[in-house]
């Protein structure tokens, strides 16, 4: 395998994913002697193999709905694009943060510290995990995404070769990069995954997933809640009631009101809280033998808190129908909403009231079920400690 330092583009990227790909102790030994440019090997190398494994992400979220025990998404062009940019951004990331270990931590295992070697390592290992992206053009390739592994072996394979360490420290130093590079990552993710659902969910009124008509945007004169479209007026009124309530509600608190356990058999797994400035939200997974539930509390705090309910809903109309119903009504001064799509196997059930959102919903479950559930955690006793 022969680079040319001032021109990476003298070998085909073709050529050099098949040197590393299968005959990977030859292409270390090559790479450890070319003084390759960090910018250039990024730019000629890690960002076209980045840009094709999140086109290919992003074209499979365009045709084709993903999911798995009955539940599926389908995602419009613009949350596909999305999804797409933060699948690039987190490669990279990610080969960054690897090489920025192997960098660092090369010392206390007897290795070089050599910034040039680090990137090469961590661009070169990468190369399976890379194209393995092309697995998501389509779901029912997904579970080969696990031959994205190969990047470990690579990693290994080239450690003695560009870094220098020792055999008998090899695994260490190896098992040392895999556990750091996993944590930076894990913060990463958090973040991305944050930002990726805020703009995934906004644009979701904006535009129909593929082949899917577009609705008529009412997001002036209705609020439509999982099952139904409610007129806005209402709601407003409820907003500027309460305008003037405490603003500051702790998501660790409202997951206090999230039980260990629900009717008919359904038992807690897991349970996250999160906030932001003004909204704070629990979320607990539910699991009876196969049927899923999960279990969200919400609460969006002063005078925007319907509105704001309001503008990241889906509107739907009240139906019922071969695959199912969907309906809505108002009963003493809070809405009440029910969805469920035969088909899909999936139902919910939410309950909004006073800039408070209680919804419950899942696979394999039935209304009475999700109402139970609803019923148990009592949204009287959410209005009583964090109502606007």
């Amino acid at each position: 395998m022969t680079i040319d330092p001032a021109n990476l583009d003298t070998q085909s990227l073709a050529s050099r994913v098949k040197s590393i790909l299968l005959k990977p102790r030859e292409a270390w030994e090559a790479l450890a002697r070319e003084p390759i440019e960090v910018d250039e090997l990024y730019m000629r190398y890690a960002v076209p193999l980045a840009a094709f494994s999140a086109l290919c992400l992003t074209i499979g979220l365009v045709f084709f709905p993903w999911g798995a025990g009955g539940s599926y998404i389908h995602l419009n062009a613009v949350q596909a694009l999305i999804s797409g940019a933060v699948q690039f951004i987190s490669l990279l990331a990610m080969i960054y943060i690897m090489a920025r270990v192997i960098d660092g931590f090369a010392p206390m295992f007897g290795a070089e510290r050599n910034r040039a070697q680090a990137h090469k390592l961590a661009v070169f290992s990468f190369t399976a995990a890379l194209l393995s992206g092309v697995f998501s053009l389509h779901p029912w390739f997904g579970v080969f995404g696990i031959l994205g592994l190969y990047t470990l072996v690579l990693l290994y394979l080239g450690l003695p070769r560009l870094t220098g360490v020792a055999e008998d420290k090899r695994g260490q130093f190896f098992a040392a990069i895999i556990g750091v590079t996993i944590a930076g990552v894990l913060v990463l993710s958090l973040a991305l995954g944050a930002a990726r659902g805020a703009l995934v969910g906004i644009t979701s009124a904006i535009m129909p997933p593929f082949g899917q008509a577009a609705r008529a945007p009412e997001a002036q004169t209705e609020l439509a809640v999982p099952g139904g479209s409610i007129d806005l007026r209402e709601l407003e009124k409820q907003a500027r009631s309460y305008g003037g309530a405490r603003q500051d509600v702790s998501s660790a608190r409202l997951a206090e009101f999230l039980p260990q356990t629900l009717p008919s058999g359904f038992t807690r797994t897991e349970v996250s809280s999160t906030s932001a400035p003004g909204v704070a939200q629990a979320v607990a997974q539910y699991r009876s033998g196969e049927a899923r539930m999960t279990v969200t509390i919400a609460r969006v705090a002063g005078a925007n808190g319907v509105t704001a309910l309001a503008e990241v809903a889906n509107v739907q109309q009240n139906r019922r129908d071969s695959d199912g119903f969907s309906s809505v009504q108002t009963i003493n001064g809070r809405l009440y909403s029910e969805q469920v799509s035969v088909s899909a196997g999936t139902a919910s059930h939410a309950v909004v009231s006073r800039g408070i959102a209680l919804t419950a919903e899942g696979s394999g479950v039935t209304p009475d079920q999700l109402r139970a559930a609803v019923e148990t955690i009592d949204m009287q006793r959410l209005e009583n400690e964090f109502a606007n």
